[in-house]
């Protein structure tokens, strides 16, 4: 039988033992914890195609969390405004939305335990457009917008609106593929429309020919006279639809090439006078004021 000091002795040194172990699994189990829940650093970029040069400004990026809230959206994480975005996040799966002008992608993405760098590849290219008055005429960039349709849906038989007053020359970027283009000269009924086609990383290029006009009315008591003030105007088509009605002293219209009749009333007097709008030929139309 060993001596109570032995066994004390023996007792002590498993004891001082199991709490070491306790001690090492104490601080490690932490730290564990910590690695499995450190933010990653999640670096993402896109290009128009693939291999094509990474897209520098002008991303909107947007990062999801996987599962919905309460109100059955997906809750988002975080968003950044740029080229190349890096974000510090914590693992787990997400959903990673790119937008480019009107071209985007969505991926899923798993974070763990390492560092991760994201590409997308938005399959788009860009529009570009522009508008002329008749050859040579140019048209006054505030008076021009241009609106983006999808082609004719076979099974309803209707366009979808894509896009809404792009101004001429700006670049916007589209998913690759055709669509048509509806160009808006003033706000009455010069339009004309194409069909263009987006091809993959390039930059499509239409300058539209639009047949209009820039018409300015006046009422007058002899031709080349100064215009009389308080006159209403209505502007009839030759089919006799009113396209236009407007109250002022020299109003600027602009009009499809055709045939027109301007309607002037000024003192419960009513003057007329028919007129021929000609494609890129702005003109001054004098409405006599005699009976």
């Amino acid at each position: 039988m060993q001596p109570i000091g032995s066994r004390l002795v023996i007792h002590l040194a498993i004891a001082r033992v199991i709490l070491a172990l306790l001690l090492a699994f104490a601080l490690h189990a932490p730290a564990q914890a910590q690695d499995a829940s450190a933010k990653q650093r999640v670096t993402l970029q896109a290009r128009l195609t693939s291999g094509g040069p990474i897209i520098e400004k002008g991303v909107e990026w947007r990062i999801f969390h996987s599962k919905a809230g309460a109100d059955g959206k997906l809750p988002i994480l975080a968003s950044a405004h740029g080229g190349v975005k890096a974000f510090d996040i914590t693992p787990g799966d997400y959903l990673v939305h790119a937008a480019y002008g009107h071209a985007g992608a969505v991926k899923k993405l798993t974070v763990s335990s390492s560092a991760i760098r994201e590409e997308f590849d938005l399959n788009a290219g860009g529009l570009k457009l522009n508008a002329i008055a008749a050859v040579n005429t140019p048209i006054p960039r505030r008076l021009m917008r241009f609106d983006i349709y999808t082609q004719v849906d076979e099974e309803t038989g209707q366009r979808k609106l894509l896009a809404r007053n792009i101004k001429p020359d700006d670049i916007v970027a589209f998913p690759v593929g055709t669509y048509h283009a509806v160009s808006k000269f003033g706000n009455l009924n010069a339009e004309v429309r194409a069909d263009l086609r987006v091809e993959p990383g390039k930059l499509t290029e239409a300058n539209l020919q639009h047949r209009a006009s820039m018409i300015t009315f006046r009422l007058v008591r002899t031709l080349g006279g100064d215009a009389i003030a308080d006159t209403a105007w209505s502007i009839l088509t030759e089919s006799g639809d009113v396209i236009e009605e407007r109250a002022s002293t020299f109003p600027t219209m602009v009009l499809a090439e055709g045939n027109y009749t301007a309607i002037a009333k000024n003192n419960d007097t009513i003057y007329s006078q028919d007129f021929r709008v000609r494609s890129g030929i702005n003109t001054d139309v004098e409405v006599l004021a005699v009976n």
